[in-house]
């Protein structure tokens, strides 16, 4: 992606500039602009005043002199930006009506306080703000809407006030609807609300990724029963369709509710399987029986029945060219998670690298790319945990790396995290190549 749903603007990002600061009269127009941003996020509204007041002495405006800050922690953020991120309503009010401050105002990366409001789930400034006319559809610069971020933090009550608001319930940020983020995060009460408000179960790029998959792959059933009953078609998304997602997956139930909504059990994947044989391969017996019925039989298997399906599903595991297997008969979670990962579907590939781990626990690399599924799928804690386990096995790859996604972790920049962490993950398997070849060189 690399973008993210989560923008800075808390008080980790500045306080210790902050307090370093020349406290005398002679003050640097970036000292008072310091000084008014911290007072904002404090909620300190005669300090915001008194400093706004000496800001337009030395003739800057607010965003003049913000953009003027020369310091790692500065995003471009305003006054309004801390304060709407800090909850605090008073300043919210004094800095929009007595400072004029614009309600949509943006920052260099054109997040508006409406958005950080909902990151920080401050509620009573998401409703003042717009009760006084704040866009409830208006984008960041990367596409990221007010409701895309409620659905990101499963904040249900925030995405039915935006809508009341008149939010567009279909905005598309790379490559995801608002109802898309939420059954990646199997949160069927906010598919419920998103549906309501007739957003399009279909909505997708290319059909690729759809929303029903999303919510195959999260193994929510009261979403994707939520999906079916508003019109998704059961049969978008090849060549992985939602039945292949949920026989790969062994999700039952799901196969059940997809095939009593008319889902074709012979749509093959881009191997040509069709989903009874992904479900034989990987064991899922009672998966076998249900879609045994309904499947047409293949005249690769001479023995069309339980028994004949299964013998012919343990001679196909050998085949090393199979993506769902590795050379030593066993699924390949890696190569699988690489695959879901490059679909975006980060929810999947965060389940398989897990299973990778459990299988080997001692390859680093794992760590690293769990570390990046848990930042698409807005886990912090796992991803910052993920991060300096890898850091800490790996200390001499990419070190300045991970040691600076981790910081950036810290500090909610979760959009330049992801990337810092990819590169150094890239860096990484260079280094390694690198070595392999210089081993190999010497021998």
């Amino acid at each position: 992606m690399e973008s993210s749903l989560s923008y800075s603007g808390g008080s980790s990002s500045f306080p210790q500039q902050v307090q370093a600061r020349n406290p005398s009269a002679n003050l640097s127009v970036e000292d008072i602009t310091v000084k008014l941003l911290s007072a904002a996020y404090a909620g300190d509204v005669p300090q915001v005043k008194k400093l706004a007041k000496r800001l337009a002495k030395a003739g800057k405006s607010m965003d003049e002199a913000v953009a003027e800050i020369k310091a790692p922690w500065n995003r471009g953020h305003g006054p309004l930006h801390l304060a709407a991120a800090a909850g605090k309503v008073e300043t919210c009010k004094f800095l929009i009506k007595d400072l004029k401050v614009h309600v949509d105002t943006t920052g260099s990366i054109g997040v508006t306080p409406l958005i950080l409001a909902i990151q920080h789930g401050c509620s009573a400034v998401i409703r003042f703000l717009l009760v006084h006319d704040a866009d409830p559809s208006k984008a960041a610069s990367n596409g990221v809407t007010p409701l895309h971020t409620a659905a990101a933090q499963d904040a249900c009550e925030l995405a039915e006030l935006l809508l009341s608001k008149g939010a567009y319930v279909d905005p598309m940020w790379e490559k995801r609807t608002p109802l898309y983020i939420a059954c990646q995060r199997g949160n069927a009460r906010m598919m419920e609300i998103l549906l309501q408000h007739q957003a399009d179960p279909n909505a997708a790029v290319l059909l690729v990724h759809t929303p029903l998959k999303a919510a195959v792959f999260a193994r929510s059933l009261e979403g994707v029963e939520l999906l079916i009953k508003a019109g998704a078609d059961v049969n978008a998304g090849q060549p992985v369709t939602p039945l292949i997602g949920a026989a790969t997956a062994g999700f039952t139930d799901c196969v059940k509710c997809l095939l009593k909504a008319d889902a074709d059990a012979n749509i093959p994947d881009n191997n040509g399987r069709v989903p009874i044989e992904i479900a034989a391969i990987k064991g899922w017996q009672e998966c076998v029986e249900i879609l045994l019925p309904v499947t047409t039989p293949l005249a690769r298997v001479a023995d069309w029945s339980i028994e004949g399906i299964t013998q012919h599903a343990k001679l196909s595991r050998p085949n090393l060219q199979d993506p769902l297997l590795h050379e030593n008969d066993k699924p390949d979670f890696e190569a699988n998670g690489d695959a879901a990962f490059s679909d975006r579907d980060y929810a999947l590939a965060l389940n398989l690298y897990t299973k990778a781990v459990e299988t080997d626990p001692g390859n680093s690399t794992l760590y690293a790319k769990r570390s990046l599924c848990s930042l698409h799928t807005g886990d912090k804690s796992n991803a910052m945990y993920d991060a300096d386990t890898y850091k800490g096995m790996e200390p001499d790859l990419s070190k300045s790396c991970y040691a600076q996604g981790a910081a950036l972790i810290l500090v909610k920049e979760y959009d330049r995290a992801c990337e810092v962490l990819m590169s150094g993950l890239h860096l990484d398997f260079e280094s390694k190549l690198t070595d392999t070849a210089s081993s190999g060189d010497h021998q």
